[in-house]
């Protein structure tokens, strides 16, 4: 099961968004013990930024997490974001999956922006984005803010 999909099984009313309800649901499936203690402490921590919702990636650098309390470098964080957005799982993202993520996370950008969004890292020009080409964009990003 993909990042993605993990994210929309939680996501009950596809809002873009983990709402405490729907995160406290998942949980008790795995632990009916857990108390609302327990699940306020785990929600807190995944909800980085504090709106209260845990965002697609706030759920993501939670799945990449390693079992020391360490976070995985920058490419496994990368690649889980990507999987988020590969909504199909092809190994590409296309415009069409850019606009339907960012509709969910409540951006309203047109599907032609989303294409010029590809265009712009579509360096081979097949209208898609796979991770190679997230990899250089964000290399080459990196290097011009140093």
């Amino acid at each position: 099961m993909s990042v993605a999909q993990i994210f929309e099984r939680i996501d009950k009313n596809r809002d873009g968004k983990i709402s405490w309800n729907e995160f406290a649901e998942e949980i008790r499936v795995f632990s009916r013990s857990i108390t609302s203690e327990e699940l306020d402490k785990m929600f807190r921590v995944l909800d980085v930024d504090g709106d209260v919702q845990i965002d697609v990636v706030e759920f993501a650098s939670c799945l990449v997490i390693d079992g020391g309390g360490e976070q995985n470098d920058e490419e496994t964080v990368l690649k889980g974001a990507f999987d988020l957005y590969d909504m199909d799982g092809d190994g590409k993202i296309s415009a069409s999956e850019i606009h339907v993520m960012l509709k969910r996370l409540g951006e309203k950008h047109t599907m032609e922006e989303c294409v010029v969004m590809v265009q712009a890292v579509d360096a081979d020009e097949d209208g898609f984005v796979n991770f190679e080409k997230i990899k250089t964009m964000m290399s080459s990003n990196h290097k011009k803010s140093l």
